[in-house]
């Protein structure tokens, strides 16, 4: 049927009254009706078969999209804390430094991990991973900032980790480690290389807290900068994948069959990496937003950054919109935060991201367990250690209770997954500590601060702690105090190399009005 057969009808009755009344006048009336028909056909829209024009109603245009809500070119920086917050945030530092203190015992490297035994002595793991000793040289510094201790104090606990890590470096190359790199753990005594794995995550720790020292004291910047410069982390690169190996195995003279393919904690690799010259900026965006093999459905969210194309992704908690971690664990999110100004520097991704994901955090933790804070952690029932998190902000999500079945009890709270977001959730985080205090007093003494973790469900208190979570809680206080003074040493060093590749991204925020 065509779109004029419906007005035959009409035509027919217009012949014979144009003979009678006259052509002239009724041809030009004709006309006109018939041009009036053809336009509200038009406006029905609809195939052949239509509805009539006498009936047809025009269609409104369809409304514009909702605009995606603005994002600010940096985002607002944290508000300072006020003279009570900041006192009580002081002296969870000033005990926190004393605990991270009981590590050193004079020995070439401090230990991995200490224990309170119950006749009051106080044991430590003989071996420590390098990760620790970045951990430390950022604790020794925020010490100094904070006024703990003084600089010259400062650099004399610096100069042993110096001369511990020249010899650790020599050792590794000699036993066939890739690219000047250092196996993932040391004998404390010695030091002695202990194992046979190297680590890429590690190593870029180690390399952070070497940049530090590079940053911070001008007569170590020598002996600092020549072992970076050995420090190549290209050699771990996947040759097609252009990810990180996890790790090589000195044994087997073989790299890991896996690679960091998320932005996770691990993301600090390529930001050494990059910060340092070893690789291109490139690199960063070949780490996955979001796993290949879940299905990457929408070419909406594709976008290319330095030539590599992207699939950018966000999910949500609630009204919080963020990226996820692969386990939801608050390490994995903040970690590299204490260190790089990410909110600063990518305010379209990391800026809008990490607010959110506090937030959500926070929520997930209070509405499903009375406190929040999950994160790998010691297992409070033993001696153990094991992966905790948040399952609605992960990919695979790591349960609150730990991913060793064997030991589960109740969610797992570890302080220091408390203490990483203090910037931007201050007042959740340090109602969350006083009530953690409250209902589990063994988790806090004055003098050395928090246990590592606490079951929240049976009440079983570690009586541990570790040199990593400690000096991350301790780093997470030192920012809030100076107002991001830990990052701005390796701010100044990346500002030219790092800024510009992860400042032109934008996570995935799709025009719903979803912050």
């Amino acid at each position: 049927m065509r779109r004029f057969n419906s007005f035959s009808g009409f035509r027919s009755s217009l012949s014979a009254v144009l003979h009678k009344v006259g052509i002239w006048v009724w041809a030009g009336l004709a006309l006109a009706l018939l041009v009036t028909g053809a336009v509200a056909s038009q406006w029905a829209g609809g195939p052949a078969g239509g509805r009539p024009p006498s009936t047809a109603k025009p269609v409104k245009p369809p409304k514009p999209p909702r605009p995606t809500p603005p994002v600010p070119s940096v985002p607002p920086p944290a508000r300072p804390p006020d003279t009570a917050e900041r006192q009580e945030v002081r002296a969870y530092a000033e005990a926190m430094w004393n605990s991270i203190q009981l590590f050193d015992t004079g020995k070439a490297l401090p230990s991995d991990k200490l224990c309170f035994e119950n006749d009051g002595s106080v044991s430590r793991t003989d071996y420590t991973f390098i990760a620790n000793v970045g951990a430390y040289v950022w604790s020794v510094l925020g010490a100094r900032d904070l006024g703990l201790i003084g600089e010259q104090q400062a650099r004399q606990k610096l100069l042993p980790v110096l001369d511990a890590v020249e010899k650790l470096q020599r050792d590794a190359a000699t036993a066939g480690a890739p690219g000047g790199l250092l196996l993932w753990a040391a004998k404390v005594d010695g030091p002695r290389i202990d194992g046979s794995t190297v680590s890429s995550v590690d190593n870029a720790w180690l390399a952070a807290g070497l940049a530090l020292m590079a940053e911070s004291y001008p007569v170590l910047k020598p002996r600092a900068e020549a072992l970076l410069a050995k420090m190549d982390f290209a050699a771990m690169l996947h040759p097609d994948k252009g990810q990180f190996y996890n790790n090589y195995d000195l044994g087997k003279r073989a790299f890991s069959s896996g690679t960091y393919d998320l932005l996770t904690e691990a993301r600090i690799i390529s930001y050494l990496a990059i910060g340092e010259g070893k690789v291109p900026g490139s690199q960063y965006y070949r780490v996955d937003r979001w796993p290949i093999w879940k299905g990457q459905p929408n070419l909406e969210q594709f976008r290319t950054y330095e030539g590599v194309r992207v699939y950018e992704y966000t999910q949500t908690y609630g009204e919080h919109r963020f990226l996820p971690s692969w386990g939801g664990s608050m390490f994995e999110s903040f970690m590299p935060n204490l260190l790089i100004p990410e909110t600063e520097w990518a305010p379209h991704s990391w800026g809008r991201s990490h607010p959110q994901m506090a937030a959500a955090q926070v929520r997930f933790g209070l509405a499903e367990h009375g406190y929040w804070g999950f994160s790998p952690a010691m297992i409070p029932a033993t001696r153990g250690y094991t992966e905790y998190g948040a399952p609605p902000m992960g990919i695979g999500g790591y349960s609150p209770l730990g991913q060793n079945e064997a030991t589960r009890a109740g969610a797992v709270v570890t302080p220091h997954a408390v203490f990483l977001p203090i910037e931007l959730e201050p007042q959740a985080a340090l109602a969350n500590l006083r009530k953690l205090r409250a209902n589990f007093p063994g988790v806090y003494d004055a003098r050395y601060g928090f246990r590592d973790s606490v079951d929240v469900g049976a009440g079983t208190v570690s009586q541990c702690m570790l040199l990593l979570d400690q000096s991350m809680a301790f780093g997470a206080m030192v920012n809030h105090l100076t107002g991001g003074g830990l990052r701005r040493y390796l701010g100044d060093r990346y500002a030219t190399r790092l800024r510009p590749v992860i400042g032109q991204e934008a996570f995935w925020y799709p025009q719903t009005g979803t912050q």
